[in-house]
């Protein structure tokens, strides 16, 4: 198990240096700079001596090797220099909105999988019915609608038609007084941006949990314990599902860069203050300090949920470690 751990983190390293060293080259081949965002954003042009000067106080007219051989040094100390837009440490600005992207990534993981679970069991259970046939039309339905067209669907009845639930934001300004009471206006400014974030999941897992159920339930092994006067039920439970897991086990280390790449769309929409939305205002203000930041803290994530995985499967099915 030792070895086996030594060796995945060891790939870990050269692949987010890989990323990181990607994200960077794409930045720079990318047409504008700084200076142009800036001026765009700004809605005012700057001169051909103002743009320079610009360049030369980033350090961006050093040459490419220079710029990513001090990054990385700078990086391995955690320190992603400062945000080209206000000029405050990189490592703040991702501190800031890191609780709310993984409380909403956390949310709809957990909400995916304890919908998914149960749904793919009952329609891997019932094969064939038409259950499986509505719900498998459902669950495709939902995979297959895009999520910032879902999020209009959304917005235009629960918030506007309706007016059960706010367009945008974290909370409402001004906060409702007592806490029960802005206790409920979070949760209402959260409704619809994790259901935008959750369907999607939720229709893959459903899927694959109904597809992995339905060979265990076929497999010899099952075949036996009903023979043995085990219980449907049981056989169920004790006997495919817990080996219909494996798989599930496998695709979450690819789960969590699904959700992450889907919360740059579902916060901007929402105005959700995450990492998604510091994302997508960086990239485009050409925010380089901020956008390689992000970069190195969603790989690191993504590696990490990559290496839980391999450890559990590790842990459940043996024959991994001596693979």
């Amino acid at each position: 198990m030792t070895a086996y751990l030594l060796r995945r983190l060891l790939l870990a390293i050269p692949t987010l240096a890989g990323i990181v060293l990607a994200v960077f080259l794409l930045m720079r081949i990318a047409p504008g700079d700084p200076a142009s965002a800036a001026g765009r954003l700004a809605h005012r042009r700057f001169s051909r001596a103002a743009a320079e000067a610009m360049r030369r106080t980033y350090g961006l007219d050093r040459p490419l090797p220079a710029q990513i051989a001090d990054w990385f040094g700078r990086a391995a100390r955690l320190d992603f220099g400062n945000s080209f837009q206000d000029h405050r440490p990189v490592a703040s600005r991702i501190a800031e909105a890191l609780p709310y992207t993984l409380a909403l990534n956390a949310l709809a993981l957990f909400l995916a999988l304890a919908i998914a679970v149960p749904l793919g069991v009952a329609q891997a259970r019932r094969a064939g019915s038409r259950f499986d046939r509505v719900s498998a039309r459902v669950v495709f339905l939902l995979y297959s609608t895009p999520s910032f067209w879902m999020a209009m669907i959304l917005i235009t009845v629960f918030s506007v038609r309706l007016e059960w639930l706010p367009l945008f934001g974290v909370a409402s300004d001004p906060a409702p007084a007592g806490w029960g009471a802005a206790l409920l206006d979070r949760l209402a400014h959260l409704a619809l941006p994790l259901a935008c974030l959750t369907y999607g999941t939720l229709a893959f897992l459903t899927r694959l949990v109904r597809s992995s159920v339905r060979e265990e339930l076929s497999r010899e092994y099952v075949l036996a314990a009903r023979a043995r006067g085990l219980s449907e039920s049981r056989a169920l439970w004790r006997h495919a599902f817990r080996n219909a897991l494996l798989p599930l086990v496998t695709v979450m280390g690819l789960v969590l860069p699904g959700l992450l790449s889907g919360s740059v769309i579902v916060e901007q929409i929402f105005a959700w203050p995450g990492l998604g939305r510091l994302y997508f205002d960086a990239v485009l203000a050409r925010d380089y300090p901020v956008v390689l930041g992000l970069t190195f803290v969603t790989a690191v994530a993504t590696l990490a949920a990559t290496f839980a995985a391999d450890l559990l499967y590790a842990v459940v099915d043996p024959r991994v470690r001596y693979g």
